[in-house]
């Protein structure tokens, strides 16, 4: 028994804490697309003619600066390119700001060997945010990437490229973006960005239906948000936890969240409308139809932007339906449809469109639930999307 108490008693040495030396692996980012075989390519497509071949040329310059060695840069450029290029931009007739951004890049070709890479990554940046509002996505990314390309230590912009491609569609490049901001983030203590990159790793596999890596991944964001003071980013993360909440069903840890959520946020903060969209419709789900009706007429104020619109229509005519609201139903459903039906909309309306069904099918409006479900049928859906769907053809 002494023996066994004294081998017992005997202290196991504690094993080192798993993160405390931990040298953190930096991955490489996913370049280009598959179908991609000229660098950039997608510039060329969305910009046509001197502006495109400007744009294109400059991006080039940047990528290949940046993958030369700094004690190899002087000389890369011939002595005439930056005159060249310059005189371009002098007759291309583009518009002041891009003007000023381009300028700039041409010091790259014009003095190699000073340049300085958190300018380039900047007005890189500043580029890639120039091609977002023209709704160049192709051009946008490629930009940002470059921008990180120059500042290869730098944690920020790898996560700005992550969620670009992320709002692009392109989930396998942006998860590599996402994972290096990471990686870059730990060592360099940029707790702004590695919360960010979580919260966007949690959009990502929400989206592509793995909700359990999803959640893991909003709760790394929501505590290194709470640990830190990232008030916004502990909102988003939040957020996120709320709509997989919502869609298992789990109604009352959704509601949790959100209020949650809504705190975090505060006042003034850019994602609240969307936010108390969501909570509407968690409102409409739960049959909380007083609560919802009075919120979605308020929100279709803020939601100006056509997609965000649709949506809270198709939900506002859901909530009318059920309460037997026949005027309200039909002038939120004639308006919902007519967004979805106007020329060259791009949006996916998938989501709006079975809300319009299930409105409709609520009063037994069957010519417009076949118009919607038929419309609907014809666009990618969720899974939890195609279940609801099924139930209504039934």
């Amino acid at each position: 028994m002494a023996a066994r108490a004294s081998k017992s008693s005997t202290p196991r040495p504690r094993g080192r804490r798993r993160n405390a030396s931990r040298r953190w692996c930096i991955p490489p980012a996913i370049l280009r697309e598959p179908d991609e075989t000229l660098e950039a390519s997608q510039i060329l497509e969305e910009f046509k003619g001197d502006l495109g071949l400007l744009l294109w040329n400059s991006l080039r310059d940047v990528t290949l600066w940046s993958a030369t060695p700094e004690e190899r840069r002087e000389g890369l450029f011939v002595s005439e390119a930056a005159h060249k290029r310059l005189g371009l931009l002098a007759t291309s007739g583009v518009e002041p700001a891009l003007e000023v951004s381009l300028t700039t890049l041409a010091a790259v070709v014009g003095s190699p060997g000073t340049a300085s890479p958190e300018i380039v990554t900047l007005v890189c940046l500043e580029v890639g945010r120039w091609a977002l509002e023209q709704g160049a996505f192709g051009t946008a990314l490629a930009y940002a990437q470059a921008g990180a390309l120059a500042s290869p230590e730098d944690a920020a912009p790898a996560c700005t490229v992550g969620g670009m491609a992320l709002r692009w569609g392109r989930h396998a490049r942006a998860e590599t973006w996402l994972r290096r901001c990471i990686g870059l983030a730990r060592r360099g203590r940029d707790w702004q960005s590695y919360a960010q990159a979580y919260v966007d790793l949690g959009t990502l596999y929400t989206r592509r239906g793995v909700p359990g890596a999803a959640r893991r991944y909003f709760t790394q964001a929501m505590r290194a948000g709470r640990r830190h003071g990232l008030l916004a980013i502990r909102g988003a993360a939040l957020h996120g936890l709320f709509l997989l909440a919502l869609d298992a069903g789990d109604l009352d840890d959704a509601e949790r969240y959100a209020r949650s959520a809504m705190r975090a946020y505060g006042r003034g903060h850019p994602r609240l409308a969307e936010l108390l969209h969501d909570l509407a419709y968690l409102w409409v789900t739960r049959e909380s139809y007083g609560r919802a009706i009075p919120m979605l007429q308020k929100l279709l104020v803020a939601r100006t932007e056509p997609a965000d619109r649709t949506l809270t229509l198709a939900v506002l005519a859901r909530a009318a339906a059920a309460t037997g609201e026949r005027r309200l139903y039909e002038e939120a459903w004639s308006g919902a449809w007519s967004l979805v039906n106007r020329p060259g909309a791009p949006e996916d309306h998938s989501r709006a469109l079975l809300e319009l069904a299930r409105a409709a099918a609520k009063l037994r409006d069957w010519v417009r639930m076949d118009q919607a479900s038929r419309k609907h049928a014809a666009t990618p859906q969720r899974a939890a999307d195609r279940r609801i769907a099924e139930q209504l053809a039934q």
